[in-house]
């Protein structure tokens, strides 16, 4: 076996010296292949000239010049070749601004331009993905229990003290701006429009007759009329005869007497047309109007408009009615609930707002035109993310960077070169046997 193949064969044979499974890596391949052919070259020169020592001669030369060429041409791009400051070498380093300029402007102007970006955005039609992601989101047990997390969270951390507060000043705040006088009379026109007093009248008429027919209402009006009928100042024949008549009655009868007396009043006063019942409207609807007129009550209202975010008994009265409304929410946050009820809402939400065409294109173009105009605005910002990127590291290591990522392709140029030189000389050392 010829010495360059036996060399060939240990080098490629070392991954597993030790016992270690070590990777050769690509730049130790392409030195020793040039180590090979340089040997190989050596070996050539001193055996006879025979034909097939000149072709590999002249194969072994010209693999040593092209490996050699392409190691010089590949740490040219990144450093001094042996440290020797040759001229157009060290291309990185010496023209670092340039490249990142370039790299800069390759991405800003060819790989992100913002006619590319806008018309990706123009393509996505983000407003129907983002309603699909909507739809399967709220359908799923995972968001469901999400969605129930996030509103008893929400809804327990309500600050109920502060809202109740807030809402009281809200109120005060409008109500300060309204003039009490004409609030208080469009109220009143508003009450008597609707027949408010009149209802009010028959609801307590009914009360009344509910009242009057109980039995201790009835014994009650027995001895009012005993009382009164004593207590009257008249002449001594008129008393002894008023009393001897109620004696005989006696006070349970006198009661049911006064108990009918006034239960056929009260049936009177029901009906539309009676005239004391008219006449008894008449006056409450004349004191009602006139309460707009009245100074004091006026006054009134403004002190209590004044006190209405300090009031402490209506502060408490709210606090316990957010409170309750607060419980009552929490108790339909339920995944049953909100499964067969809130759910087929959204989705059918969802599903009105994906079938309405215009909906959607003046949303698409909403955005569209909302993310084309902050393109326009920050695109270069994409351009100084790089150069800020690039900025950051030093030489080394961007160097090393590179190294990492294409450094093993950089090294193949050596190894094809070396075996493209070899094959070329073997190519040329035929012609010059020829």
């Amino acid at each position: 076996m010829p010495q360059s193949s036996i060399n060939f064969t240990i080098c490629l044979h070392t991954d597993n010296i030790g016992g270690y499974n070590m990777k050769m890596k690509t730049n130790q391949r392409a030195l020793i292949l040039l180590v090979i052919m340089f040997i190989g070259f050596i070996i050539t020169l001193f055996p006879q000239n025979t034909p097939i020592i000149t072709i590999l001669q002249s194969g072994f030369e010209a693999g040593v010049v092209g490996g050699f060429s392409d190691w010089f041409a590949v740490v040219a791009l990144f450093r001094y070749p042996l440290g020797i400051p040759i001229p157009h070498t060290a291309l990185l380093p010496r023209n670092r601004k340039r490249i990142t300029e370039g790299l800069v402007s390759i991405v800003e102007n060819n790989l992100l331009n913002k006619s590319s970006i806008i018309n990706k955005v123009h393509e996505l039609e983000v407003v129907k993905k983002i309603l699909n992601i909507c739809k399967k989101i709220i359908c799923s047990k995972q968001g469901i229990e999400a969605g129930m997390y996030v509103i008893k969270r929400v809804i327990e951390h309500i600050p109920i003290e502060k809202v109740s507060l807030s809402l009281l000043k809200l109120i005060q705040k409008y109500l300060n701006t309204l003039d009490s006088k004409n609030f208080l009379e469009k109220l009143i026109g508003i009450f008597l429009r609707n027949n408010y007093e009149e209802k009010i009248l028959d609801n307590s008429l009914i009360k009344l007759e509910e009242i009057v027919k109980q039995d201790k209402v009835k014994n009650e009006l027995g001895n009012i009329v005993f009382n009164s009928i004593n207590k009257l100042k008249i002449s001594g024949i008129m008393q002894y005869s008023l009393n001897t008549v109620l004696n005989v009655l006696g006070k349970d009868k006198v009661g049911k007497i006064a108990q009918d007396l006034v239960v056929v009043i009260l049936k009177d006063l029901k009906k539309h047309d009676n005239t004391s019942r008219i006449t008894l409207l008449e006056l409450i609807q004349s004191n009602i109007r006139n309460i707009s007129n009245n100074e004091e009550v006026i006054q009134k209202i403004d002190e209590y408009k004044m006190r209405l975010g300090s009031n402490v008994e209506l502060n408490n009265f709210t606090i316990k009615i957010l409170d309750e409304l607060k419980n009552i929410i929490l108790g339909y946050v339920k995944e049953d609930y909100i499964r067969n009820n809130i759910l087929p809402m959204l989705s059918n939400l969802i599903d009105n707002i994906s079938e309405d065409i215009d909906l959607i294109n003046k949303l698409e173009q909403q955005i569209q035109e909302r993310v084309s105009g902050y393109i326009n605005s920050n695109h270069e910002n994409i351009g100084r993310l790089v150069r800020d990127n690039i900025e950051r590291l030093d030489t080394e290591t961007l160097i090393k960077l590179i190294e990492e990522r294409v450094g093993d392709d950089l090294q193949w140029i050596r190894i094809n070169g070396a075996i493209c030189g070899f094959c070329v000389g073997l190519v040329l050392g035929i012609i010059r046997v020829l």
